[in-house]
């Protein structure tokens, strides 16, 4: 919110027709504002054809009162406005920041600028010989105040989301993370979080890349997270049955002049399984049997490298080259998540369309009021939409997801561990790893998309199972009692007798 601040001015016209003796007067004054009387005859000198002057901008309320209680000639203060952002470090990357004349420089204050943005008025006013205002005369322009925003960010659910993220950065002394948590079924994200971020009441902070929203401004190849989609295109044009079988012996695939594997053999495998256990070579073999402009359909539609229209200042689309530029290597590769980029903000819109049975709904960072503010567009079939969830409720019951597992809640769920690409190549060393789990996956209410960002390999090999489901499971256990979702799985307590 934005509070009255007072500005400090002076009035130089005024102040160079003092006496050496007059100025004298000010030796308090300056060393309250911490400037030498050398300076202030400088400054006077330089701007005395100037009848107003802004010495100090918007300063604290104590400095001001001191002033004040020194009662000076030819020194007085405007009123202006000063941003304060009650959500510190868990929102500062999300709302972003004001310059000091309150134009937005990043996060919603830049995108939302115009809206929030105050407009001065103007009016005439007459002083006394010392520069004080004493009558208005007239309002000449009237002051327009800026428009409020109301946003579905939770307040508690953020700052609970920015602490965990903290504690798993700091545990797998990783670069950074970042986490956004959708109510699916009217696309209001509930919470969007970056860390590390930075303190928006202090100024020094505000530059580098702590500054931005990561989770929709930076991109990356999404891994392992892809490969419901390419099961899902697969089923959708009956390219595989869902009781087929995908034979995957001996755990090995060539794709150009490259081998993929597995962790083991893991031989036959139905679609199920390929989800469950992440299977590289099962995704490779599922992906060659598709057409390519099958395949580019059903991520288009899923609005992979394409716009989102949220909103947020420096949104990244990332890339989804059409099919008729694809190399069968391209396709191959895509099964796994490598050769297509995009953000931690469409994978979440991609995972609320399979939590929607289908349904794409425009996501937004503002409050929805009613269900008539809802767009949905049939995209995607809702059955098989449904069959995938079930396939993804395996992985965190069964599979790579694990740890992603709640006590109360069914959860379907994707891990994804990718290799990140420097100018020498891929490096076994640095990988994302990642994590996105619809809940409860009987009936889907939310979304929640977590990756973290070059975890240490000298605290264990990097996976989305070990380094951000954890994240989801403790976020999600804490959130969803907030949120008041009713539990859908059965507790059985063991009880001694």
């Amino acid at each position: 919110m934005s509070l009255p601040r007072n500005t400090l001015c002076i009035n130089p016209y005024m102040l160079h027709k003092l006496s050496k003796k007059e100025i004298n007067r000010y030796k308090q004054f300056l060393e309250l504002i911490k400037t030498d009387n050398n300076k202030f005859i400088k400054l006077i000198n330089k701007y005395k054809q100037r009848k107003e002057f802004y010495l100090k901008r918007k300063i604290n309320d104590e400095l001001a009162s001191k002033i004040s209680k020194l009662d000076l000639p030819f020194v007085y203060f405007i009123k202006e406005y000063h941003r304060v952002y009650l959500g510190g470090e868990a929102f500062s990357n999300i709302i972003g920041f004001t310059n000091i004349d309150d134009i937005g420089q990043e996060g919603i204050e830049l995108s939302k600028n115009e809206l929030l943005i105050s407009k001065k008025g103007l009016k005439k006013i007459k002083k006394d010989n010392l520069g004080r205002s004493i009558q208005t005369l007239e309002i000449v322009k009237q002051p327009i105040s800026g428009k409020d925003i109301f946003l579905s960010l939770d307040k508690n659910i953020q700052i609970i989301g920015y602490n965990i993220l903290k504690k798993y950065v700091e545990r797998f002394s990783a670069d950074s993370a970042s986490l956004i948590l959708v109510k699916n079924q009217t696309g209001e994200i509930i919470s969007m979080v970056n860390y590390p971020s930075f303190n928006p009441e202090s100024r020094n902070q505000m530059k580098g890349i702590n500054i931005k929203n990561r989770v929709a401004t930076e991109v990356f190849e999404p891994g392992s997270t892809i490969k419901p989609f390419i099961i899902l295109s697969a089923l959708n044009t009956n390219t595989i049955g869902l009781d087929d079988f995908v034979d995957t012996t001996p755990g090995i695939i060539k794709i150009g002049d490259k081998k993929i594997k597995d962790p083991r053999n893991y031989g036959r495998l139905t679609l199920s399984q390929i989800i469950e256990k992440s299977s590289n070579v099962g995704a490779v073999l599922v992906s060659r049997s598709l057409n390519k402009k099958d395949l580019w359909n059903t991520l288009t539609s899923l609005q992979f490298g394409q716009n989102l229209y949220t909103g947020f200042s420096g949104e990244q689309f990332g890339e989804l080259n059409h099919h008729s530029q694809w190399k069968s290597v391209n396709q191959e590769t895509m099964a796994y998540g490598y050769g297509i980029s995009t953000t931690l903000l469409h994978l979440s819109s991609a995972y609320s369309i399979l939590a929607n049975h289908g349904k794409s709904i425009q996501l937004t960072y503002q409050k929805v009021e009613n269900d008539d503010e809802i767009y949905q567009e049939d995209v995607i079939d809702p059955i098989l939409s449904k069959e995938i969830l079930k396939m993804m409720m395996q992985v965190v019951k069964k599979g790579t997801g694990t740890k992603a597992s709640l006590d109360k809640y069914t959860v379907a769920g994707k891990t994804g561990t990718v290799q990140i690409l420097k100018e020498q190549g891929y490096t076994s060393e640095e990988h994302n790893t990642l994590f996105i789990g619809v809940v409860p996956a009987t009936n889907p209410q939310y979304v929640a998309a977590i990756i973290v960002r070059k975890p240490d390999p000298g605290k264990g090999k990097a996976s989305g199972g070990k380094n951000a489901a954890p994240i989801f499971k403790e976020f999600m256990s804490q959130s969803l009692n907030l949120l008041k979702v009713y539990p859908d799985k059965k507790i059985v307590k063991n009880e001694r007798k």
